[in-house]
């Protein structure tokens, strides 16, 4: 075993003795495996998956909606429709990057650690930007390519600190290969260790290509022999590098070197990179809160522009008392001023009902397109579950063999036993509430199933996984025939939904009866 082998096997050990790390090393895993081109699983098993995280689930519906997926901005409203429009591949690749990169930014003791996860995002924007000015196509794959590719250097920052400060030492005393000055410290390159744990998460390949660092003689070969995956996310990290590292009024000599670099393969403009960049820096700031950023953060991100050193680009004074005119004007543009309606903090209940009409639009809109039964059952469930705030979802279906209803599709608490172990019989003479509500069609809402005007009407069986004191029935009949059921249960009694709610419910039910009848009729 070599040497970088054996360092990454100790990464791995510290990362797993470390607090929080082996619960978020087994959901990146498992996300992974569920969204390989090996596995069998739909959009809506995925989609459960990541829902299971309510911050990451918020988070990554901020990132799919931002102008990082440009065509797409504003038009995705569920995890479900994510995975349909983005694609499998990017939905689990942006996921990973936001659980991993908050992990380090929640944990980071040292500044520098976080200005490298701001850089890796970045670089991700800035990649992307250069691969469309340039031409490419798939540019969504250069995003993931240059966040994933100092992965291995953040890794190194936080699990192995000291031997960090011995490769910055290293360089400071004139080491200029990287590589040589990584494995002189830790006795294995950043690219070796991110591509091990890469490997370790069952990462796609297309990311360990983009980790390892181009052989920097081959960039002045022809444009066909490159791989722009592994060079494009190299030039765009060496971009963010200089602007983390370098003074401003020392930036713009460092863009002509780094441009000469690569002028053979991307004959760029300085004004066009500088510009470029800068639009970074402002996307970066239109999804502040999916990336936890704060104020300070964001006034770092605005120092990272090439036009930083520029007339009224100075930094605020340091001096307490009132700044003179021309100083004055400078600290206009730190100025913190009222927050839009666009970027205020909505409440819980704000954001649920936000959840609600937008997932209802969402599907109003899918209906009108071609669309997978299963897709939009799936896509109705979630936004049940995230407009409405049930603790457990799940939707019924009739088994045509028989009086009985099986629980088809689920999010929430125990949903994934449930769908695969209950069922409840249907009885044209029963009186509970679940046979009264199908057989007459009725929308029930249940506040406490132990009131005493009710609690006789409670069904046998409604115990176990299935139980919620406070529940919703919608049935779905169809031409006056059973053909399914929406059950959301809150784990506690007396929970209410207004009318705004109620209706958004009957809202959904009416599009999963009208997408089952227009899948029935083909």
């Amino acid at each position: 075993m070599s040497q970088g082998q054996v360092t990454v096997k100790q990464l791995i050990t510290r990362m797993q003795n470390e607090t929080n790390f082996p619960a978020i090393s087994e959901h990146i895993t498992e996300i992974n495996c569920k969204a390989s081109p090996s596995s069998d699983s739909s959009a809506s098993q995925l989609a459960s998956l990541i829902l299971r995280d309510y911050s990451l689930t918020g988070r990554l519906l901020k990132v799919s909606n931002s102008a990082m997926y440009g065509q797409f901005s504003g038009t995705i409203c569920t995890i479900s429709r994510a995975v349909v429009v983005l694609g499998f591949e990017q939905v689990q690749l942006t996921t990973t990057g936001l659980i991993f990169f908050e992990h380090l930014q929640d944990k980071a003791q040292s500044h520098y650690i976080k200005e490298a996860v701001l850089s890796a995002f970045l670089s991700g924007i800035l990649a992307r930007d250069l691969a469309k000015n340039l031409g490419f196509e798939r540019w969504e794959n250069f995003f993931i390519g240059a966040m994933f590719h100092n992965f291995g250097r953040l890794l190194a920052m936080y699990y192995f600190p000291e031997e960090f400060a011995r490769f910055q030492e290293l360089i400071e005393q004139g080491e200029a290969d990287e590589t040589r000055a990584s494995r002189k410290a830790l006795g294995a390159s950043f690219s070796e260790l991110g591509i091990g744990i890469a490997k370790s998460w069952s990462l796609p390949d297309q990311i360990m290509v983009s980790m390892k660092l181009p052989d920097e003689g081959k960039l002045k070969q022809e444009v066909k022999k490159i791989n722009h995956q592994q060079v494009l996310p190299r030039f765009a990290n060496e971009l963010c590098d200089l602007t983390m590292n370098t003074p401003p009024q020392a930036r713009h000599a460092g863009l002509k070197r780094l441009l000469e670099k690569y002028h053979k393969i991307y004959p760029l403009h300085e004004n066009e990179v500088a510009e470029m960049m800068d639009n970074a820096i402002k996307e970066m700031q239109s999804f502040s809160a999916a990336l936890k950023l704060n104020r300070a953060d964001l006034q770092n991100l605005e120092k990272r522009s090439f036009k930083a050193d520029e007339p009224g680009a100075a930094q605020a004074p340091q001096q307490t008392t009132a700044a003179p005119p021309a100083a004055a004007a400078s600290l206009k543009r730190f100025e913190i001023g009222q927050p839009s309606e666009s970027t205020q903090e909505l409440s819980a209940e704000e954001e649920r009902k936000q959840n609600l009409n937008n997932g209802i639009q969402e599907l109003s809109n899918a209906m009108l397109e071609g669309f997978d039964l299963d897709q939009i059952l799936s896509m109705i469930l979630e936004t049940i579950y995230l407009g409405i705030g049930f603790d457990r979802v799940v939707i019924f279906f009739k088994d045509p063999r028989a009086e009985r209803m099986l629980a088809r599709f689920g999010l929430g608490a125990n949903t994934a036993h449930i769908i695969r172990d209950f069922s409840f019989p249907l009885d044209a003479t029963a009186s509970d509430l679940f046979n009264m509500a199908m057989r007459e069609n009725k929308d029930l809402y249940i506040g406490n199933i132990s009131d005493t005007e009710i609690r006789d009407l409670k069904p046998s069986w409604f115990q176990g996984l299935i139980f919620c004191p406070s529940f919703a029935l919608y049935p779905v009949v169809i031409n006056g025939k059973q053909v399914g059921m929406i059950y959301g249960g809150h784990d506690e009694p007396g929970e209410h939904l207004d009318t705004e709610q109620l209706n958004g419910l009957k809202t959904l039910r009416n599009q999963a009866a009208l997408a089952i009848k227009q899948s029935l009729s083909g």
